[in-house]
């Protein structure tokens, strides 16, 4: 438990050394883009004020000074000044996290919700057609990158159909009768970005189940409550679904990781106004305390999550309990 306590702190360290290093290495400063030569620019700097930004941010400092300045800010819980926005950092994450949250939390229900199902039916019917097709088309959806099945999205429900808007969280500037009517509001603009996000991260839950399942359906206890004459839906969700869902317990925090990556994508499509889009827009103009706070959250979230399952997996799966004795 020790060791894997040190394991842990390391790989904080590091995520909190390349959450440093990272937005670094872009070229340029976040200078570049308050200078009055980019097209949104806020304010016109000169040459004088340029450098006493760059000294009252510490950024004319040696890297491991601006690191371990970075860290003791950490230490008070202080995330630092936005350059660009001139705004709080911490105030800006509380408010395009709800939002994020509210996106990425129900695409990975969704997600999990038809991934398992559809699973369990493709492992049941393996080498049909219903299979092949799950498989090919599920497979298809994944290689896509997130940005190109949003674009399409867009096209086809938001421009051809007009049954979705084309971005946004809500209506602009519209003044809503009742709560419900702007709750309703904001569900039709979370729609098509969630089905999109449900969409990419989908076929790793269904391979996963998938492949869990035909193992679980070949086990003697499955054979003997067929023999016993129980139903399909029986046999397959209540005994053989329940067993086959462990694997995907252990992989949550790589769909976590997975689902980051491609609600970045999937926000900047649709201009959703949360912590990817956030870090986007951060990146577009070098705002390191930003972007450094949108990493360190999400990285924490996914190392947190690893823990939670290495810490509770024994709960789920009791029969691992004899596994280091």
């Amino acid at each position: 438990m020790i060791s894997k306590a040190g394991q842990y702190l390391l790989v904080i360290f590091a995520l909190l050394l390349l959450n440093f290093i990272l937005p670094r290495m872009m070229p340029g400063d976040p200078t570049d883009f308050l200078t009055g030569t980019a097209v949104d620019a806020p304010i016109d700097l000169d040459a004088e004020s340029r450098s006493r930004l760059l000294e009252y941010h510490g950024l004319d400092k040696p890297l491991t000074e601006q690191f371990l300045g970075y860290l003791g800010k950490l230490a008070r819980f202080d995330l630092g000044f936005a350059i660009y926005y001139r705004r709080e950092v911490s105030d800006l994450l509380l408010e395009r996290l709800p939002w994020t949250l509210l996106l990425a939390g129900t695409s990975f229900l969704l997600a999990a919700i038809a991934g398992v199902l559809l699973g369990a039916l493709a492992a049941y019917r393996q080498g049909s057609r219903l299979d092949k097709t799950l498989v090919s088309s599920l497979m298809g959806v994944r290689a896509m990158p997130a940005y190109l099945v949003g674009m399409l999205a867009i096209l086809l429900f938001s421009i051809k159909l007009k049954l979705f808007p084309t971005g946004g969280a809500c209506s602009p500037f519209a003044s809503h009768a009742s709560v419900l009517d702007a709750g309703l509001d904001i569900l039709w603009h979370l729609a098509l970005p969630a089905l999109v996000l449900t969409a990419e991260q989908i076929a790793g839950t269904f391979l996963i189940m998938r492949s869990s399942m035909v193992a679980t359906l070949g086990e003697t206890y499955m054979l003997m409550a067929e023999a016993k004459g129980l139903s399909w839906g029986r046999r397959v969700f209540r005994y053989g679904v329940r067993n086959a869902i462990l694997p995907l317990y252990t992989q949550l925090g790589v769909h976590l990781g997975f689902l980051v990556t491609v609600t970045i994508f999937t926000e900047s499509v649709f201009n959703y106004p949360g912590m990817g889009r956030l870090a986007y827009e951060a990146a577009m103009v070098h705002d390191y305390p930003v972007l450094q706070g949108v990493f360190l959250i999400t990285s924490l979230s996914i190392v947190g999550l690893n823990i939670l399952v290495d810490c509770t997996y024994r709960l789920v799966d009791p029969r691992t309990g004899h596994a280091d004795e």
